[in-house]
């Protein structure tokens, strides 16, 4: 074996190309985290080291407490070297070395007739450094804490900053015993210092105000996101007013953590061109597409007698993975029937409304970007044109949207503003003449407009760029148009409404209604929470319901 390392505790030093981290146990002996493995050295002196690596360790830290113990595992775990090569056989060393250094305390039995409980009931990982977990505590005086130990011996007091709450159940289980305790459940976020890869061999301990010390071993981790998503989404839902304390203190957090993961593990797969699409198209249509393919072929039916499309590059994102094959066979046939040239960004797994318009316009090469919903039909042919016009002659001019219709000519979008009700704190988007008969005069008025709708924008790509482009925190697309647009408008810009344009938008026919409306709510409070000042300054000067001179 190599000489020890001469360091300090945490401190590195190159080993020819190899980062090493030492952490001291005795003079003649270090631990060393090197790059993704974990071993033990000794000097020459010392002599050499024969054995397992558990064995060593325990020969070399007997006589340490267990505080020191805790100490150097919780090094280990923190080490920079972990978080720079997360690995896991690495976590797997790291785990083992935590099994033979921690302290073992007292097994925690839930009894009716013992003073104190402790259960974990649900540890998600948000991603590989942050976490999410629910579960409840019962002592004498409300007072205890209780820490997490992950199995790379990584400790974190998880009840400090956690959201508190009564759980009648427990109450109800612990009735026969004295205790001031009322708010034994609690649901925390939290962050670790370094990667935590092992769904397994989590621990937690429970620490009295008198000195009582148990633990138990806690449930394997949920890793699924969308599992996740939809886990944290219902305790919004369940803690009262989905904006609130939860909301605001760890679910906003979490939530984010958990969107920026979903898009991050979604990669292109593969790109299917059909037909041979312009060299240099004067614009890229973006069109996600999830669940509702047959929307595809009304859109064909029109796209394909518009002359505008010969210079268009036609983009469809599929973001339900699992219609590959139906996708496929669909475009071939749409292709056949139409030849209208087109390409289809295929996902590794679904990005959502916001991650998929990213891959597609990554994916995409005009100047001039037209996000369109896959269930909004044109009127008549010409409007893209009209668009790119209107467009390249507004000076300043940030996205446009067009006027949008339901089925039966009445409006679904002529514009969007922001609407509070009355006592109401939080902002909702809402949409100018909503439900109005198409020909209503004051919604045939070209003008600036707060927002307009992803359903049918079209933007300039280096302003879309220049503004961050869709936003990734709200979830299950809504909301991310608004801030773009509110981003464009802090920017300077102005976003404009057409109304000479016109498009029909089935709305939100890929979703059920009912699985939207917690997400809408977090969504809407999300919304306020980051853009209310700016929405209430630009609402002090836009009245939705002005009146004009109708386009002729």
């Amino acid at each position: 074996m190599p000489d020890a390392v001469k360091a300090k505790n945490g401190a590195r030093r190159r080993s020819g190309r190899a980062e090493e981290q030492a952490t001291r146990l005795s003079p003649d002996v270090d631990l060393v985290v090197d790059a993704g493995a974990v071993e033990l050295r000794k000097s020459r002196t010392a002599g050499e080291p024969d054995g397992s690596l558990k064995a060593l360790l325990r020969e070399e830290l007997a006589a340490l407490d267990a505080d020191r113990r805790n100490e150097i595992s919780a090094e280990l775990g923190a080490s920079p070297l972990v978080g720079e090569h997360p690995s896991l056989p690495l976590s797997g060393s790291l785990y083992e070395i935590r099994e033979v250094l921690r302290e073992r305390l007292p097994a925690c039995a839930v009894d009716a007739r013992q003073p104190v409980g402790l259960a974990i009931e649900q540890i998600l990982a948000i991603d590989e450094r942050s976490f999410w977990v629910s579960g409840w505590m019962h002592d004498e005086d409300g007072e205890g804490a209780v820490t997490l130990v992950s199995p790379e011996g990584v400790r974190v007091e998880v009840t400090k900053g956690a959201l508190r709450f009564e759980r009648p159940d427990v109450v109800q289980f612990y009735a026969t015993l004295r205790g001031t305790t009322r708010n034994h459940g609690f649901t925390a976020f939290f962050e670790l210092p370094a990667p935590s890869l092992l769904t397994d061999g989590w621990i937690a301990e429970l620490q009295t105000s008198e000195g009582v010390a148990v633990e138990i071993r806690c449930p394997a981790v949920v890793v699924d996101p969308l599992a996740i998503r939809a886990t944290i989404l219902g305790e919004l839902g369940n803690r009262g007013p989905v904006g609130g304390e939860l909301a605001a203190e760890h679910g906003r957090h979490a939530l984010t953590r958990l969107q920026e993961r979903i898009v991050a593990d979604s990669e292109v797969e593969s790109v299917d061109l059909y037909g041979e699409l312009p060299s240099e198209p004067v614009a890229s249509i973006v069109i996600p597409l999830y669940k509702r393919l047959d929307f595809i072929e009304h859109q064909f039916l029109q796209f394909s007698t518009d002359p505008d499309f010969a210079g268009v590059e036609l983009v469809y994102v599929l973001d339900s993975v699992e219609q590959k094959d139906e996708l496929a066979a669909k475009a071939r046939e749409l292709f056949a029937l139409y030849g209208l040239p087109f390409k289809v960004v295929n996902l590794t797994a679904g990005a959502g409304f916001a991650g998929a318009n990213r891959h597609g316009i990554e994916a995409s090469t005009a100047p001039q970007l037209l996000l369109l919903n896959s269930d909004v039909i044109p009127d008549r042919p010409g409007w893209l044109t009209a668009m790119r016009e209107f467009y390249e002659g507004q000076e300043g001019i940030g996205a446009l949207g067009p006027k949008l219709l339901y089925e039966d000519d009445s409006l679904q979008h002529a514009g969007l503003y922001f609407h509070r009700a009355p006592g109401a704190e939080l902002w909702e988007n809402a949409h100018c003449f909503k439900g109005l008969h198409r020909a209503f005069p004051a919604a045939n008025v070209a003008r600036p407009v707060p927002a307009v709708t992803a359903a049918c924008m079209l933007i300039d790509r280096e302003r879309y760029e220049e503004a961050g482009g869709l936003p990734l925190h709200y979830v299950q697309g809504d909301y991310e148009d608004s801030e773009l647009c509110l981003r464009l408008s802090k920017a300077g810009y102005e976003n404009w409404y057409l109304p000479q344009v016109e498009l029909y938008h089935l709305e939100g026919q890929s979703y059920v209604a009912d699985t939207r409306r917690i997400p809408s709510e977090y969504n809407m409070w999300l919304h306020s929470e980051i853009w209310g000042r700016r929405i209430e300054e630009l609402m002090a000067e836009f009245d939705p319901f002005e009146e004009g001179d109708p386009i002729e």
